[in-house]
């Protein structure tokens, strides 16, 4: 089998699900398998995928269960080395497994990697956004402070790692990739390294699970529960700054729908979890200053404040 199992889970994914796997061919690392777990589609998804007659890509139907349940048998079904995970409307660099599948060869401590991207639309135009440009490896503790992978889609994983990890949970359905990520990182003897080049077009579309912003922040509170459970030192040492980081996303998210308001109430919560922390980094005080703006001005004003900092929102 491919030395890389991707997993693509769809669900009514079919606007910009061919581009999704055209950029999956174009890939210059070839040695791979592409398994798509169609969660119960209702439009043409799974014809979409039957157009591409290429031998390594599989479809598995199910009846839906969400993205988690998809996942959990995406993986099942992995025979690779590595598995690479992808969403249905995101988009790759032609070189981004080779990249992944390079560094995981020289370094077997490595148990996942994740790189750099950009925030795109609809339309795939940059909305002016990037991930955080990171370096070097993440423990728990860093990457519960700031979960700087950011996108099921950058995820790169060593599949024996998955299984010592526990797998996927699929009682989270939204913030899955969150879990797995922080167990893999208390792995004993592993870690998990950024990538410094942008190798991800992460596209930000309406119909996301990420924009019902208020179940992911209970999500959020069970998942940091587990964890204390698993390392509660850990947890304890860190919780304010994961506090201030989680709300800073929430924040974001509530900004995008135009919900000012809640937007800035993520971001005093933010505050008052790590006050110092909150005041030191530039992330913060940008979100608030476009959330006051967003809040205050009349919104032509706001949005021509939005074109001249070349912010698009989805």
């Amino acid at each position: 089998m491919g030395t890389v199992s991707i997993v693509l889970c769809v669900y009514n994914g079919a606007a910009f699900l061919a581009q999704t796997l055209e950029s999956v061919l174009a890939q210059t690392h070839d040695d791979w398998e592409l398994i798509v777990v169609d969660d119960g589609s209702g439009d043409a998804s799974a014809e979409i995928v039957r157009g591409f007659t290429d031998a390594r890509i599989a479809l598995v139907r199910q009846e839906n269960r969400g993205a988690a349940a998809a996942l959990a048998t995406g993986l099942a079904a992995a025979r690779g080395e590595f598995v690479a995970l992808l969403d249905q409307d995101d988009l790759w660099h032609r070189d981004k497994l080779a990249c992944h599948v390079e560094r995981m060869r020289a370094a077997p401590e490595v148990a996942l990697t994740f790189s750099w991207f950009t925030y795109v639309d609809q339309a795939g135009r940059s909305i002016g956004l990037r991930s955080r440009r990171c370096h070097g490896t993440f423990d728990f503790r860093s990457l519960l402070s700031d979960f700087a992978i950011g996108a099921t889609s950058n995820i790169v994983i060593r599949r024996d790692a998955v299984a010592r990890a526990g797998g996927v949970d699929s009682s989270f359905p939204r913030m899955y990739d969150l879990d797995l990520c922080l167990r893999t990182a208390l792995l004993p003897a592993h870690t998990i390294e950024a990538l410094p080049r942008d190798l991800l077009l992460y596209r930000r579309c309406p119909h996301q699970i990420s924009r019902d912003f208020r179940s992911l922040v209970t999500e959020w509170e069970r998942v940091l529960a587990k964890m204390r459970g698993l390392a509660p030192e850990d947890v304890a040492a860190v919780e304010g700054a994961a506090r201030c980081s989680a709300n800073r996303y929430f924040s974001r998210l509530a900004y995008e729908q135009a919900q000012f308001g809640q937007a800035l109430r993520y971001m005093g919560d933010g505050f008052r979890a790590a006050p110092l922390g909150f005041l030191a980094d530039r992330r913060n005080w940008l979100t608030t200053a476009a959330c006051v703006s967003g809040a205050v001005l009349p919104p032509r004003l706001h949005a021509g404040l939005e074109r001249a900092a070349g912010l698009r929102r989805p």
